[in-house]
């Protein structure tokens, strides 16, 4: 956006030392934070060599934030911008370092769905005990601990942060009010030897249940003394609306008696998902005149963007079929992927691919789903200790009962098939293999492994794999590919834009703008539940976050029988 100087604006350009910037949605936050930067380059308050850093938690934000600088910002001066996830900093500074903490050669990451198998059933203190435990014993870090390691490292290294320091003079952080303790502890250390400007709206505030607190911008004043800017009430995202009105109170649960421009509020009968599917036509149909068009699907959990997904695709009681988009937790669809890049690998004598394959499984039970249930924990168990006798006995030691016939008929599938070399037509016919099995475990695997062309390295892997082809006859080592894709993954900014109809959750949507948005609660997956004093404050947060997505116009549904009761009458 076009960068408009008031005198506050202008004052911000001129000062010295930390700051901070609190700001409604939409109010220009990261414009002016890049402007300053810009300021501070032209002023040569920033010494040669050095850069200013800005760091987001949503890869969507730094994705949006980098092509607004790359198209506002002179060539001579983005070269020293540098843009970046928090997680994608830390994790450049730990691959070269954290080895000064664990006494090991090297580190490597623990992605989150090999985490959550590594860590099931424990909570709190046992969790970050066994993380810790896993980073000293195998240098292994797991995402949680990135803040704290970086924390340490500074601190027991005072060269290093100091370099850091003189690398990156001017720090941004944005986002800063869903900073856990955690994280802002690494933030104060970086403040030690680097001017930082805190970027955020405390209305915007949805990850309490990871740490984040309200007390964050007092304790970063406490701590810096910055000078103060406050641009909270300006809208600039949806200006002509009152869409930023709507969600403010949303928060304070006072609303006018007079209509919000730009809000609907739609009660829907009955518990089916066909009144979604007619408003999500109605709002295709007024923006589909425009030539990049995009509209948000925001529902409460993953498994509803799923069954959102899968039943805008089919035609039903007269309406059509409409195929959208979705964003999904990358967990499941990769440990799927593991699965079938298991089985189109080169089959070796030694490989024991039925106590390979038990092991995938297992992992896919523990990881999919963001908590273990105590039956995926049971079952997990069960297919290791059932991988483990195969493994001693061998392939054909499976054993008489449960998953041991269907696990046999799913290796003699695949090993019927005749693989072509198109890595895509041979991935749909193994993924078929594991539909086509009476088991439901297999069948889970092969509805997960689905999204996987929908992740944002889908086009990397095929060409991997089709590299491997031509150099070997085989995909050698599909899952090692697979594996360095995901890594890659999980530090890069989404350059893609979102067109289209889109669902997912309020929390994949974070950092994201849409035309338009639509707000579904199901008849049973709810915004608000369960009741109660935390559980009303989320659900009030989340709308705000959800409203403030969109542009032009956002329609809210909820169910007619029992609606909302958060939400005005």
């Amino acid at each position: 956006m076009p960068l408009i100087l008031c005198d506050q604006r202008r004052r911000l350009l001129a000062t010295d030392g930390h700051i901070v910037v609190r700001g409604s949605a939409g109010a220009g936050k990261t414009t002016i934070a890049l402007a300053k930067a810009c300021a501070d380059i032209t002023a040569g308050r920033l010494p040669d060599q050095s850069k200013a850093l800005f760091l987001s938690f949503a890869r969507a934000t730094v994705a949006r934030v980098a092509e607004q600088a790359t198209a506002s910002i002179p060539r001579e001066q983005i070269s020293r911008i540098e843009i970046n996830t928090y997680h994608g900093f830390a994790w450049t500074v730990l691959k070269s370092h954290a080895y000064l903490l664990c006494a090991r050669q090297g580190v490597s990451l623990l992605l989150p769905a090999q985490a959550r198998s590594r860590l099931a059933g424990l909570d709190g203190n046992e969790r970050l005990v066994r993380q810790r435990q896993l980073f000293d014993e195998e240098g292994l870090v797991a995402f949680d601990l990135f803040p704290t390691l970086l924390t340490e490292l500074f601190r027991r290294v005072p060269t290093l942060a100091e370099a850091y320091g003189r690398a990156y003079p001017l720090i941004i952080v944005d986002e800063f009010q869903d900073t856990n303790a955690e994280e802002w502890a690494m933030i104060a250390q970086l403040g030690r030897h680097s001017r930082l400007i805190a970027l955020g709206d405390p209305k915007q505030r949805i990850y309490d249940f990871k740490g984040a607190d309200p007390r964050r911008f007092g304790e970063f004043i406490a701590e810096f003394r910055p000078t103060e800017f406050d641009f909270v009430g300006e809208n600039r995202r949806s200006a002509g609306t009152d869409i930023l009105e709507f969600a403010d109170a949303m928060i304070e649960g006072v609303f006018r008696p007079n209509v919000y421009a730009g809000v609907s509020i739609a009660r829907y009968p009955g518990q089916s998902l066909r009144p979604l599917k007619q408003e999500v036509l109605r709002s295709i149909g007024r923006l589909r005149r425009a030539p990049d068009w995009s509209l948000a699907i925001l529902v409460p959990a993953n498994n509803l963007a799923v069954h959102v997904f899968d039943y805008m695709a089919r035609a039903d009681h007269g309406l059509p079929g409409y195929p959208v988009e979705i964003l999904v937790s990358a967990e499941g669809p990769m440990l799927a992927g593991a699965l079938i890049a298991l089985m189109l690998e080169p089959k070796t004598p030694t490989a024991h691919l039925g106590g390979l394959l038990l092991d995938g499984l297992a992992e896919f039970e523990l990881g999919r789903s963001e908590t273990a249930s105590d039956v995926a924990i049971n079952r997990a168990s069960r297919l290791r200790t059932l991988g483990q006798a195969v493994r001693r006995r061998g392939d054909e030691g499976f054993g008489g009962r449960g998953i041991g016939p269907d696990v046999r008929k799913l290796i003699q599938s695949v090993d019927d098939l005749t693989l072509t070399g198109d890595p895509m037509t041979d991935w749909r016919a193994v993924r078929a293999a594991f539909a086509a099995s009476p088991r439901a475990q297999l069948q889970a695997v092969a509805k997960e492994a689905r999204h996987m062309r929908l992740l944002r390295r889908g086009a990397q892997i095929e060409s991997r794999f089709a590299e491997a082809w031509r150099n070997y006859g085989a995909y050698r080592d599909a899952r090692a590919m697979l594996s360095a894709a995901a890594v890659e993954d999980q530090f890069a900014a989404t350059t893609r834009p979102h067109r289209g109809a889109t669902v997912m959750t309020i929390h994949r949507a974070k950092g994201k703008e849409f035309d338009e948005v639509i707000v579904f609660e199901g008849a049973f997956l709810r915004y608000l539940q369960p009741r109660g004093r935390d559980a009303e404050r989320s659900a009030r947060f989340n709308f705000h976050v959800a409203a403030t997505r969109a542009r032009n116009a956002v329609t809210i549904m909820t169910p007619a029988r029992n609606p909302c009761p958060l939400l005005p009458l």
